[in-house]
């Protein structure tokens, strides 16, 4: 049983990625565009934090499940990939991210929060997502989570109807993904700007 000095995995969650929201919060006053990284493309998929309380509403929204395996597309610190097993107990959870400095504090932000027996369900590769195909082919996603920019959304549409004809549910955050007619919508969130996608 937990206490206030043994934080259960759903608690510690918050606590290090508030810890995390308040540090962008503090250097976006010194940045105003703290999005947007030095030498880095995040034009794609640009590093724009949710809330660690927006991640949990998304994931529940998708209705993660202990036999999901879920990637998140330009995963920045991590967060999606870290709740989806922390929160969830989702089986795998892999984030892919451009920049090589997140990816490390990814790996550092999971370790805090997962105990050492769920820290192999994650896992964070260090690629350009324009280069996916080559990069997770072999793997049958179930839950994919994209924060992609509409004028970029039709680079990924074979990817995502690829695993959405397969049964897999898409988590879009900001913007829909009206630009793929196929997709279903099955939850949304206006304020929040979370989208969720899956077949009937």
């Amino acid at each position: 049983m937990s206490n206030e000095n043994d934080p259960s995995p759903a608690s510690r969650f918050l606590q290090v990625y508030e810890n995390a929201d308040n540090r962008i919060y503090d250097e976006s006053t010194e940045d105003p565009f703290p999005a947007y990284i030095d030498d880095v493309d995040t034009s794609l998929a640009p590093f724009c934090p949710t809330s660690a309380k927006r991640v949990l509403k998304a994931l529940r929204m998708a209705q993660i499940r202990s036999d999901d395996v879920v990637v998140d597309l330009g995963s920045g610190d991590g967060r999606f990939v870290t709740a989806a097993v922390s929160e969830f107990d989702a089986s795998k959870a892999v984030g892919i991210e451009s920049d090589e400095a997140l990816v490390a504090t990814s790996k550092a932000l999971a370790q805090q929060v997962l105990p050492s027996t769920d820290q192999p369900k994650v896992s964070f590769i260090l690629g350009d997502l324009l280069d996916l195909p080559k990069m997770v082919h072999d793997i049958q996603w179930t839950v994919i989570v994209v924060f992609l920019l509409p004028d970029h959304t039709d680079k990924f549409s074979d990817f995502l109807l690829k695993y959405y004809r397969k049964g897999a549910r898409i988590v879009s955050l900001v913007f829909n993904l009206n630009e793929i007619p196929e997709l279903n919508l099955l939850a949304s969130d206006e304020p929040d700007g979370i989208y969720v996608y899956g077949e009937q």
